[in-house]
């Protein structure tokens, strides 16, 4: 009796918790249960290529050796971005903009993704970079055009680790773009002519399209020109690949922006908005990466990484160009504590109905990020299993930023609370 009873218990408070979870109409719980947390360092997933976030594509700002050290530096009040995004410009005039910032994250190792927005109009049906399609006879003409930028970096000192075909082939915008099928992109990598001195990334759809990228997959002669199946997420696209993953190559998330639709015409301005509303979207934003983790994505590229909606203020909407802000403290809960090397590795939570949740480790280190998105905290979580010595905390939320603690471990265990709205990182060291 005592075990049905007992059952019957554990029933009831998981169909409580659930029901508080996803009924709308049911309060929050007065007082929520204790989650336990423990991780599993033997079942191991995705090796992390790095988290990053975008140069200004147009125009000829870019970031200054200032900024980029705030940007990838690991100081105190310094993000730790590992993956910079620069534009392939389709006039040869326009690429050494990017050349000193570009040094910059090469001096701090930080890998550098150039994407195009179109091919030179020349190689083009339209003779435009704005829509049109790049010739078949031109397809070799293309490939040399990107050795040609490739090699001008290298020679003033920038290196770039990675470059793409294509940004977003599949949306037809009327600013610089190009269109592509998933047929052409194949018949492009499959045309005479080898793109050399830098790891290619392809296709960059628009809302990382499962029948664009598993095309080009399924095809074995392009599949080996490429190393990185990379995409946006624009309206969808956060999902598994696991014919990226049979055929062992990184999944690169290379865009995606949140900024309370303020880009529209006619839209309320950022600096209308509560400070509550735009934590709320930096949450959404944690998630999404807190997503791609789970699906064994190897990296995610923030937009403008220097923006007032963004991780360093450009001097609008009440901003002070070049400070780090708000949405870039909570962006470092990954990308300063999870750097590059790391791998994701299993993790368990009893009575767990609201945390999201990830660990990675490298060497001794043991890095956990804990996601709060309730309205109301979740108290006493407790991590068990820890065999290091030692445990710091540091918790971001509407009104902390990076608030750090040294935790007490006791009988293998930590215990900690978890803000409504708010991201904790644990780094677990000997």
């Amino acid at each position: 009796m005592k075990n049905i009873l007992f059952s019957f218990c554990i029933l009831s408070l998981l169909i409580a918790c659930k029901k508080s979870k996803t009924d709308p109409s049911v309060n929050p719980p007065s007082s929520t249960p204790s989650v336990t947390i423990s991780y599993a360092p033997q079942t191991t997933y995705q090796t992390i290529a790095g988290f990053g976030g975008a140069n200004r594509m147009w125009g000829t700002q870019s970031l200054t050796p200032a900024e980029a050290q705030k940007a990838f530096g690991m100081g105190v009040d310094e993000l730790g971005l590992s993956i910079f995004r620069v534009r392939l410009s389709s006039n040869k005039t326009e690429w050494p903009i990017i050349i000193e910032a570009v040094k910059e994250a090469n001096k701090n190792g930080v890998k550098v993704l150039a994407s195009p927005w179109s091919p030179p109009p020349a190689l083009k049906d339209n003779n435009s970079d704005i829509r049109g399609r790049l010739l078949p006879q031109n397809y070799t003409a293309f490939k040399n055009y990107i050795n040609e930028f490739l090699a001008y970096m290298k020679s003033n000192g920038a290196t770039i680790d990675v470059v793409s075909i294509q940004n977003e082939p599949d949306w037809t915008p009327t600013y610089e773009s190009c269109d592509w099928t998933a047929d052409e992109m194949i018949n492009f990598l499959n045309a005479p002519g080898q793109i050399t001195g830098a790891k290619v990334a392809a296709p960059e759809s628009l809302n990382f399209n499962q029948n664009m990228t598993n095309a080009i997959l399924s095809n074995d002669a392009a599949a080996q020109k490429i190393d990185i199946v990379a995409g946006h997420i624009y309206g969808g696209g956060l999902a598994k690949f696991p014919l990226a993953e049979q055929k062992q190559k990184e999944i690169w998330m290379t865009e995606y922006l949140l900024n309370l639709n303020t880009g529209n015409t006619g839209a309320a301005k950022w600096s209308t908005y509560t400070e509550a509303a735009k934590w709320g979207e930096t949450i959404k934003m944690l998630v999404s990466v807190h997503d791609a983790m789970l699906n064994n994505w190897n990296a995610y590229i923030w937009w403008y990484l220097q923006r007032y909606y963004s991780f360093l203020g450009d001097g609008e909407e009440g901003t002070t160009n070049g400070a780090v802000l708000k949405r870039g403290f909570a962006f470092s809960h990954f990308s300063k504590f999870i750097r590059p090397g790391f791998v994701r590795i299993g993790t368990d939570a009893t009575l767990n109905f609201y945390l999201k949740l990830s660990a990675y480790k490298k060497d001794n280190q043991t890095v956990m990020v804990i996601i709060n998105p309730e309205a109301f905290p979740i108290n006493n979580v407790q991590v068990t299993g820890i065999t290091q010595t030692g445990v710091v905390s540091y918790t971001s939320s509407e009104t902390m930023v990076m608030n750090k603690k040294t935790l007490t471990i006791s009988d293998k265990k930590v215990t900690f609370d978890a803000p409504a709205n708010s991201v904790t990182t644990l780094v677990i060291t000997n």
